[in-house]
């Protein structure tokens, strides 16, 4: 019973909502651990509609231990995300007690959400820093896992809350960037490209990051291989 419940969350892709990433109050490790004890609890009743978390079964402290944060921490951030204009998680009165609502992987806006498989969201929301987790879900609302695509340090940084004038800003993007790759979360590789230089009046060669998403077959491989963890 136990193994074929670690089959099935191996299987489990999870969404991540990534219309709200700019947000300050978008605390994405707490709603990514929402999301992995809705994977976890055989006790929880999952909706077509919304994954359910019931309240009074929630760990809160076993979810401040794997994350390494205090409690009261994880339960201000919580609140924090109840109260997001987005509506990501909601509470709800049930005959069996309060309920927290996340959205479901079958009934979700691609647009607005990215699937991630159970396995990588665990280790990420377990060791990463938020910023760098945001990082990673903004990638993969502008490229593939089979497709290159650019993004400046100042593009990430604007668009996970940053302001791209801070160098310290500019530093957390790289270091972020740099976690990713060395745990084959994402590929990102350099490419010479040619741009229309108005002083200049020539095209000159400039230097672009292009990012690729690492799939889980990648990702599990390289996990194996090398321990990164």
């Amino acid at each position: 019973m136990l193994e074929n419940r670690k089959q099935i969350q191996k299987e489990i892709y999870l969404p991540i909502a990534t219309y709200c990433l700019k947000d300050k109050q978008y605390y994405i490790k707490e709603y990514g651990a929402l999301l992995i004890k809705s994977a976890e609890n055989s006790d929880i009743f999952n909706t077509h509609k919304n994954r359910i978390l019931y309240k009074n079964k929630l760990d809160i402290q076993e979810i401040a231990n794997e994350l390494n944060v205090n409690k009261a921490t994880i339960q201000r951030n919580i609140k924090k995300l109840e109260k997001l204009d987005f509506k990501i998680l909601k509470i709800e009165n049930t005959l069996n007690g309060i309920v927290y609502c996340l959205p479901s992987e079958n009934n979700i806006d691609l647009n607005k959400f990215a699937l991630i498989n159970y396995e990588m969201l665990k280790k990420m929301v377990n060791k990463f820093k938020s910023n760098t987790i945001k990082v990673y879900f903004l990638l993969k609302t502008i490229t593939t896992e089979t497709n290159f695509k650019p993004a400046t340090n100042s593009f990430i940084a604007e668009n996970i809350g940053l302001s791209s004038k801070s160098k310290n800003n500019l530093d957390i993007i790289t270091s972020s960037v740099k976690t990713l790759e060395e745990n084959k979360y994402i590929e990102k590789k350099k490419v010479n490209v040619y741009e229309y230089d108005k002083e200049k009046l020539r095209e000159v060669p400039k230097i672009r990051k292009v990012y690729r998403i690492c799939n889980f077959d990648e990702w599990k491989k390289e996990i194996d291989k090398n321990k990164v963890y």
